[in-house]
């Protein structure tokens, strides 16, 4: 994982975005932070009960929205414990979707940095990286099981 910690790094220089020297909080409104988090669990607690809960995708998003949810919440309560304990658990789940749909993780994760260093500057509204002229998609080939839907 260092490797693509380092890859990641690379890239919010490349773009000007955050890079911390030591453990942190980022930066944030309590007010908008908590106002995203509790509309984050309304999502959650809306589709916990709808009849397609239960189908890999959707059980997947709500884990994914439910630990996004408690990392918002975590920058709320100002706790850098329960954030790093979100924000492995996001992780988890991220890595969980790459094994259960057999995508070759480092694989895809190694095209999509490469498309990404070819972006410019990030974009001072939502902190992405811009698609600029000489943006290169990711070359992307996946081994497609067509049974599998």
């Amino acid at each position: 994982m260092e490797n693509q910690l380092q890859d990641v790094r690379e890239f919010h220089r490349h773009i000007g975005a955050e890079v911390a020297s030591k453990t942190c909080l980022l930066a944030h409104t309590e007010s908008s932070a908590r106002e995203l988090a509790v509309a984050v669990r309304e999502i959650c607690d809306r589709f916990a009960g709808h009849p397609d809960s239960r189908t890999s995708l959707i059980a997947r998003s709500l884990m994914s929205l439910e630990e996004t949810a408690e990392w918002l919440e975590a920058h709320v309560e100002h706790d850098i414990i329960a954030a790093a304990d979100a924000w492995a658990d996001r992780l988890y789940v991220l890595l969980g979707d790459a094994i259960a749909t057999g995508l070759p993780a480092s694989n895809v994760f190694q095209a999509v940095h490469a498309s990404n260093m070819t972006k410019a500057a990030r974009d001072s509204r939502t902190g992405k990286g811009v698609k600029a002229s000489g943006y290169q998609a990711p070359e992307l080939a996946l081994d497609i099981d067509s049974t599998r839907h």
